[in-house]
């Protein structure tokens, strides 16, 4: 009897022991699907890959609350799921952002190729403009500038979205720049 009892004792003790390792703390998944956010942040996610980065959140919420309850193995597949969404949202976003930036960067080409050509029209025809024109000219040329500038302070910054609306309000400020001398010289000019 105490042969029976010694091993069904042992065997309640193993199954408890086994039992609570599979359901230990998660902590490897957690770092990882941390880690996996943390990237997905950087990528500006949240922007750029919306409805993969809520999904993702939504799984990180799900293996929060049964971390909370200490369901651990539910936990454990809720956060590899998450790791893998913020990963998607991640690579998604980082697509997304080259695009922006390699549109901003074109963009920004085209206000200097455009700018350079306009400021050498205006310098050969200076003869030909009056100086409130020649004025008016000078105020749209600073404000180009400052457009230039704010290009690459967002691209800098890793902006790009906000690079790449600057650029195109700086082209369209090129090409009523362009208008305006071609109004002030009586020509009109192919772009």
């Amino acid at each position: 009897m105490n042969k029976v009892s010694g091993l069904a004792l042992l065997t309640v003790l193993f199954l408890v022991t086994s039992g609570s390792a599979c359901s230990s703390r998660p902590d490897e998944q957690i770092k990882l699907a941390e880690k996996a956010m943390e990237q997905a942040k950087e990528q500006r996610a949240e922007e750029f890959a919306q409805s993969d980065w809520a999904n993702a959140q939504q799984v990180w919420e799900q293996a929060q609350s049964q971390l909370k309850n200490e369901r651990y193995g539910e936990a454990g597949t809720l956060l590899l799921r998450a790791k893998s969404r913020f990963e998607k949202a991640r690579d998604i976003a980082k697509a997304k952002r080259d695009a922006v930036l390699k549109e901003a960067q074109e963009l920004q080409k085209a206000v200097d190729l455009r700018y350079k050509a306009l400021k050498t029209d205006v310098e050969g025809n200076v003869a030909k403009l009056s100086p409130a024109r020649k004025k008016s000219l000078d105020d749209s040329f600073k404000d180009i500038d400052k457009g230039i500038e704010k290009v690459q302070a967002d691209i800098e910054a890793g902006e790009y979205s906000q690079a790449r609306t600057t650029a195109q309000t700086a082209i369209r400020r090129v090409f009523e720049a362009e208008k305006e001398l071609q109004g002030y010289l009586g020509t009109s000019k192919k772009t």
